[in-house]
């Protein structure tokens, strides 16, 4: 088969040459980009979900021009509704590649745009409007009814819906009213998941937010025929940086939204993309759909942002390949909103031995460390805290100093995780800090136990383990899904496995009976705390069984 190369990808002396122009960032991406252009009104790309362009129509199709003069219209309304620099304006949108424009809008004018997620609660975007002190938000009319209770408590100026102004006014930003940025202006913020709380407001600048971009231009050769779908909330902070990436390099783009495995299952065989990048849960979700022979055949590389995904789920989707093609590739990237880029990445085939819970090695980006508490560096294969230092690190959390330091140690801004490396630089993710079970018997790395259950228990589509409170102790309580499946012998095949390898045992084991029983937060991480407040008095639990599908070992009798 004949492949070529977009003709709107840049040669790679253009990428090398923009990659190191350090005038380039975030609030000047767009003009950056359009003066040196070989060829700036090719399509390049694609959203699959219409957004409302300037001649009051909609469009999927977008050449760099096109994007520009959207984004131009935009930065002029902005303006026109009093948003001067250093402004925060909150946008709560559906789901679209119309973040990054409104993201690129207020950032070219020197305000910072608050970018909070499309499925965000009520409780989740007020706080994260009220902490960043937001003048404006532009948002839909279902979104200003979800957080209505609340608007009293914010200091809104005012509150645009895309019922009121779907797109602006075509219009062209005056070279006068463009923000001069320096590398350490913000120009963005994107919160972090919230699953261990409420989200956090994360400052990216116009240096940071485009050192990821920079690096993969370089150091990263695209396939002649790439085409690489985002199918990730567009708010995120790595779809922002991807977005940025392909406007960066002109590489095609197929813009997306966070979805499910069957909308990803439907949408492969029509847009043909040869990269999908997904959150964790999307996984799981494709792997449980049936797809037709050859349906997922133009998918060279699946990458996983987030969480890692679990071994049994990213075999099934790379099993699903032709065997006449050669095979697919699954890359388990690790980063954060924090980190602005990803730092470590463990490539996968169906020829990869099974390494439960390696998260790869650096990918040349960040110095990458396991740190004690006191800040020294911990030695090959003793846990400790995941740190890195890659020049994409946040500068901040907005008007939160304290969780702010307290996430750096020695330099490095520590992910959450702890982790071990062995001493040839893999790096191993046992768990969430906030997630290890701690029993009388020792440790419990709910990651590690979750992983055996998957890949050990016939039956099991998913599992999240979490602690449990009896009598004084924690022990270890897993949820799972699947079809017909029996608590009991969940329970007895997890504990053989779990026993072998020397984890702790299960104490308990339910069966979800519907969406609430293994709650997901926005991005498709399990909600642990919500599942740990339900466990937290397993006397009282289990007093009140009603028609809960469960099973216990000798240990709760």
């Amino acid at each position: 088969m004949t492949t070529h190369t977009h003709k709107t990808v840049l040669t790679p002396e253009l990428r090398a040459e923009v990659s190191a122009d350090n005038s380039i960032g975030g609030g000047n991406l767009l003009p950056s980009m359009l003066a040196i252009y070989p060829h700036p009104d090719e399509p390049f790309i694609t959203s699959l979900t219409p957004v409302p362009y300037t001649d009051g129509q909609t469009r999927t199709e977008f050449s760099l021009r096109d994007l520009d003069h959207l984004i131009q219209s935009w930065s002029v309304w902005y303006l026109e509704q009093g948003v001067r620099p250093k402004d925060r304006v909150a946008i709560f949108l559906p789901d679209s590649i119309a973040y990054f424009v409104h993201y690129s809008a207020i950032a070219q004018i020197g305000a910072i745009a608050v970018l909070i997620n499309w499925k965000s609660p009520r409780e989740s975007a007020v706080a994260l409007c009220e902490r960043t002190g937001a003048i404006g938000l532009y948002t839909d009319q279902e979104r200003v009814d979800r957080i209505g209770p609340d608007l009293d408590k914010l200091a809104l100026r005012w509150i645009t819906t895309i019922e009121e102004m779907p797109s602006p006014a075509s219009a062209t930003l005056s070279d006068e009213t463009r923000f001069r940025h320096s590398p350490d202006d913000p120009v963005g913020m994107m919160h972090s998941s919230g699953t261990t709380g409420l989200p956090k407001p994360v400052i990216h600048t116009h240096r940071t937010i485009l050192e990821g971009p920079k690096f993969r231009a370089v150091d990263y050769k695209e396939q002649p025929d790439a085409r690489i779908m985002t199918a990730l909330p567009q708010s995120h902070q790595g779809t922002i940086s991807f977005t940025s990436y392909a406007v960066l390099t002109g590489q095609p783009l197929l813009a997306w939204r966070d979805v499910t495995g069957e909308e990803l299952a439907a949408a492969i065989p029509e847009h043909r993309p040869t990269m999908v990048m997904a959150f964790g849960h999307a996984y799981p979700e494709l792997a449980a759909v049936e797809t037709p022979a050859g349906a997922l055949d133009s998918v060279n590389i699946w990458v996983s942002m987030g969480d890692a995904v679990h071994e049994r789920h990213l075999k099934n989707v790379l099993a699903r390949r032709s065997a006449d093609l050669p095979p697919a590739a699954f890359l388990d990237r690790l980063g954060t909103t924090e980190l602005g880029w990803g730092v470590l990445m463990q490539p996968r085939t169906l020829a990869t031995q099974r390494n439960d819970r390696c998260v790869g090695r650096s990918v040349g980006f960040a110095e990458v460390a396991i740190l004690r508490e006191n800040g020294t560096l911990a030695a090959p294969y003793e846990h400790g805290f995941l740190g890195a230092k890659p020049p994409s690190m946040t500068v901040g959390y907005w008007g939160n100093q304290d969780t702010y330091y307290r996430s750096i140690l020695a330099g490095y801004w520590l992910t959450g995780d702890i982790a071990y490396r062995d001493e040839d630089g893999y790096f191993y993710q046992v768990d969430r800090a906030v997630d290890v079970v701690h029993t009388a018997d020792g440790p419990g790395y709910s990651v590690q136990m979750e992983e055996l259950v998957l890949n050990e228990v016939v039956g099991v589509k998913d599992c999240t383990v979490v602690a449990g409170g009896y009598r004084n102790e924690k022990v270890p309580v897993a949820v799972v899904t699947g079809e017909d499946i029996d608590p009991a012998k969940v329970l007895s095949a997890a504990n053989e496995a779990l026993r072998a390898t020397g984890k702790p045992e299960l104490a308990m084991v339910e069966v979800a009976s519907a969406d609430s029983d293994f709650p997901l937060g926005v991005t498709g991480k399990s909600l642990k705390r919500y599942l740990r407040d339900k466990y937290a008095d397993l006397v009282a639990y289990l007093g009140d069984r009603g028609s809960k599908t469960l099973a216990t070992s000798a240990s709760l009798a």
